[in-house]
């Protein structure tokens, strides 16, 4: 069965009833979102799960607090060729497929723990009577543990000893309970022999002389009856047991006839070849219709060079294709593993609260859906690693371009280097909606700061409307699209007309904008100065009460004749004057 939602309830740092993921999209998921938010959580959770002999202790339980009951709920989509599997098969429920899968071909499984040490409670959601079965149906524990989908954890710390006890437990699974029927020949070879061996062991003085001395003292309390240490003729031996805990990987540099243990390796090497181990040893199956196996991967760019992050993302959503095993649950604290290319809904962003609630937010539809539009296009080249970081944000300012980016990350740093707040250069006016919708399917906050611009522009043939001035309509109704969806997910602030107008400072020779920002900004000395992008920052950080609706701008708008007016009032900074407040 494929896992296509699991929830989870007040489970170690996951408070609340918010905390779900979908699989129905993807089958890869990664987690991203801020520090102790509950990313890592969720990947414990679900082997907390799939445990059909999981107890709780006091610290899973949310604040340490047993009234705080723990429940997951996972659904589970019957795949093809499940109903061929022998061993979903139930003798005490065998209709379970007919009785407890509802009409979209979903099983509803819950487990409730309530209290330390104590079983759970499990409930089968029934279709036909519309609620939660206590129990459920019959050998719900075995059919479960072989249906759901099995972990395989990569944790943050693998060291040599965890690598060699997954890579024992793996080739167990998946070789040596076929090893007699796939290797007959040598199997029994190897059981002659082993026999031979017992039968020295047995035929030795020592093991004779055991059995004088054993038999001396029971015959005298049974006389007649006589005891001897025997090699067992019965089909018992196990060559596969003897198999179990003797494998490991090592390690060969190319160019060098050494092998080495990993005791010498980075926790990145060992992480890296515990997945490849994984991937290889699953991938010598046939294609597989059925999704068997969940790879809960804890943050996967660990210990890596950025270009090998790039790969094994690469390789992680190729691993979750149709015709694989797998699915793959990944908590990420790195930009580089997300690639807004790829379906949305592989994204979830966890988001704890002030009252410390935990909520996910999963996009079921893409912000932008035709494979090959512009904004598909746009999107690709745009979100590269840097850009991909508004993703672990909790506040973000959309600005036009190099001068807005560099005063506005200047006053954050000299007068609120405690917030965080990203500041996002979107390259132009122009593209501030298309940033406007992802932040919006994503809920972090955003702001968009731009220039209100003239409404006419001259041109040869005489003044027309400045397309400019026409998307200051087009980013306000995205900014209240935003606020239907989440209250205060958005605001907007306006500098009439441009940057240098609305704070009365020309270029110096009519160039060099970045340089003239950054003059600029250093004459903001003083946290109370009365300057537009001090006092828009302050807002956002604030209660953001200043409203620049539509309203507002077109009330404000300047003619492009005023604006060169204006101009010849102001001052042109210097680099002297970078040292004054102005």
């Amino acid at each position: 069965m494929k896992l296509v939602k699991f929830k989870v309830q007040n489970f170690r740092g996951l408070k609340g009833e918010h905390n779900e993921i979908q699989f129905k999209k993807s089958d890869i998921i990664f987690l991203i979102g801020q520090n102790n938010t509950g990313k890592s959580t969720f990947l414990r959770a679900y082997e907390f799960f799939t445990n059909s002999k999981q107890k709780a202790t006091s610290e899973d339980f949310y604040n340490q607090d047993t009234t705080n009951t723990i429940k997951m709920e996972g659904w589970f989509e019957l795949e093809k060729d499940d109903d061929k599997d022998k061993s979903y098969y139930s003798k005490s429920d065998p209709d379970w497929a007919t009785k407890w899968v509802n009409s979209d071909g979903y099983i509803k499984i819950k487990k409730e723990w309530n209290n330390i040490n104590q079983d759970f409670k499990k409930y089968t959601f029934s279709p036909n009577e519309g609620h939660w079965v206590l129990n459920g149906f019959g050998g719900f524990d075995s059919l479960f543990g072989k249906a759901a989908p099995t972990p395989i954890s990569i944790n943050a710390m693998e060291d040599e000893a965890s690598l060699g006890e997954k890579v024992n437990k793996l080739i167990q699974d998946q070789y040596l309970k076929s090893l007699k029927d796939n290797h007959q020949e040598q199997y029994e070879k190897v059981l002659q022999e082993i026999r031979n061996l017992q039968n020295c062991v047995i035929g030795c003085a020592t093991i004779q002389q055991q059995d004088e001395l054993l038999n001396q003292s029971f015959q005298h309390v049974f006389d007649g009856l006589k005891l001897s240490i025997e090699a067992n003729t019965s089909e018992n031996i196990k060559v596969e047991d003897l198999l179990k805990k003797n494998h490991t990987i090592t390690i060969q540099k190319d160019g060098i006839d050494r092998k080495d243990s990993f005791q010498r390796s980075g926790h990145g090497i060992i992480r890296q070849a515990l997945f490849n181990f994984i991937t290889f040893l699953l991938n010598m199956q046939e294609e597989s219709h059925r999704k068997e196996y969940i790879i809960l991967y804890e943050e996967p760019e660990l210990f890596l060079h950025p270009k090998i992050t790039f790969k094994l993302r690469e390789e992680l959503y190729n691993l979750a294709a149709p015709g694989k095993p797998y699915q793959i649950l990944c908590a990420t604290h790195s930009p580089m593993m997300i690639d807004i290319s790829k379906d949305h809904s592989s994204l979830i962003r966890v988001v704890k609260n002030q009252d410390e609630e935990t909520i996910t937010y999963q996009v079921q539809t893409g912000v932008y859906t035709e494979m090959y539009s512009k904004e598909r296009v746009q999107m690709i080249n745009r979100f590269n690693p840097h850009i991909c970081e508004v993703f672990y944000a909790d506040k973000v300012l959309l600005v036009e371009g190099d001068t807005e980016t560099i005063v506005y990350r200047e006053l954050l740093n000299k007068f609120f280097p405690e917030k965080e707040i990203f500041v996002l250069n979107t390259g132009s006016k122009m593209n501030i909606p298309f940033f406007q919708d992802i932040l919006t399917a994503f809920h972090i906050k955003h702001y968009p700061i731009h220039d209100v611009d003239s409404k006419l522009i001259n041109t040869v043939n005489g003044q027309k409307t400045s397309a400019a001035w026409s998307l200051n309509e087009k980013i306000w109704k995205k900014v209240e699209a935003a606020n239907i969806i989440e209250n205060g997910l958005s605001n907007r602030y306006v500098h009439n007309a441009n940057f240098e107008n609305a704070h009365k400072y020309n270029l110096s020779n009519g160039k060099d904008k970045p340089l003239n920002a950054f003059l600029f900004v250093e004459t903001i000395k003083d946290i109370n100065q009365d300057v537009p992008c001090l006092n828009w920052l302050k807002d956002i950080l604030d209660e953001c009460k200043i409203r620049h609706d539509q309203e507002y701008v077109e009330s404000i708008a300047k003619t492009i004749e005023t604006i060169e007016n204006d101009k010849k009032t102001y001052k042109t900074i210097s680099i002297d004057d970078s040292n004054h407040s102005i």
